[in-house]
């Protein structure tokens, strides 16, 4: 039962990781405008595009391979893509300190708890 359980939340976490790439990609105006950062230049479209979309676009699809093929090697990049961008988050928060970071942090935290935990679950 555990096995399934773990599978099928790398499975949400990829498909959820993927939908965010795909809003990257083809809705990054709504997409900035969210986070207040919006794209000022045709230069910082393309550096987002590309940034964020193969930082989802990875997770998404190790995510979805690994519980796919039962195999918890393939989550060493979905454990560090997370935990490299909680360390940039909480650099920026050092330098300066912005309540609306905290909530970010810990939606990567939890995600990066989760497949770690359900990393334990796979073969």
């Amino acid at each position: 039962m555990g096995k399934v359980i773990a599978r099928g939340f790398l499975v949400v976490l990829g498909v959820l990781s993927l939908l965010n790439t795909a809003l990257v990609w083809f809705a990054l105006d709504r997409v900035g405008m969210r986070l207040g950062t919006p794209a000022p230049t045709p230069l910082a479209e393309s550096t987002l595009r590309g940034d964020l979309g193969a930082h989802f676009a990875m997770f998404g699809v190790l995510a979805i391979a690994a519980a796919i093929r039962d195999d918890r090697r393939l989550l060493l990049a979905p454990m560090l893509l997370p935990a490299l961008a909680i360390a940039g988050r909480l650099i920026s928060y050092a330098l300066s300190p912005a309540p609306a970071a905290l909530p970010l942090i810990a939606v990567e935290a939890v995600a990066l708890a989760g497949v770690v935990i359900a990393r334990r679950g796979l073969s």
